[in-house]
């Protein structure tokens, strides 16, 4: 029964018109799949909206490989050792300083962030404007 779902499931997506996304040009490790540097299958133009847009690749993609949402993640706003906003809210309180990443990581992810005033790693997640909540 499940073959036969999935058989369903995969000519509709080709009577609807989906294809899956391939490179165009060989994507790096790290680097963002744009419409400059990723095509649908039949060599069309990709939608802006499509998906995997925006997102970073996890391992090198060579031309004519396809891309996956499993080949991918959300872009990391966050990288070792840069210098970011670290706020910590308590209700009407906000205390704002600065600190360094020990670590990578994306929206809403955990990072550990050393406290450049205390010097004390503090951990918090990632906002999506790319500063850091500790509570």
């Amino acid at each position: 029964m499940i073959p036969a779902i999935a058989v369903g499931l995969g000519l509709a997506a080709h009577m609807f018109g989906a294809s899956s996304l391939v490179a165009k040009e060989v994507i790096r490790a790290g680097d963002t799949v744009t419409a400059a540097n990723a095509s649908t299958e039949s060599g069309a133009m990709v939608d802006a909206d499509n998906p995997l847009i925006g997102r970073e690749v996890r391992r090198t993609v060579y031309v004519g490989q396809e891309l996956s949402m499993d080949d991918t993640r959300p872009p990391r706003l966050i990288r070792r050792n840069q210098l970011v906003t670290v706020k910590f809210v308590s209700g009407a309180l906000e205390i704002t300083t600065t600190g360094r990443a020990m670590g990578e990581a994306t929206q809403d992810e955990s990072v550990a962030i050393l406290n450049l005033n205390s010097k004390k790693i503090v951990s918090g997640i990632v906002q999506k404007e790319g500063w850091v909540l500790v509570q």
